[in-house]
């Protein structure tokens, strides 16, 4: 997995800075604050995306390796 990381650095950097940033207003915030359940969606969403962007990353690469048989 660490090859696909390596493909698409930029990707995977601002994907994970939503995430890390989001979390960072969670624990600044209350549970009771809007912008704490805010941030728990763009934590969901981000996850959500890095995961498809990994899988699309492995279907490219199996393709690859089928082109080249």
């Amino acid at each position: 997995m660490s090859v696909l990381i390596r493909q698409d650095r930029a990707d995977f950097g601002i994907l994970l800075g939503i995430v890390v940033l989001a979390v960072a207003v969670m624990a600044l915030t209350g549970w009771a604050h809007v912008a704490f359940w805010l941030a728990l969606v763009l934590v969901g969403a981000g996850a959500t995306l890095i995961v498809r962007r990994i899988m699309r990353l492995a279907r490219s690469e199996s393709q690859q390796d089928d082109d080249l048989l």
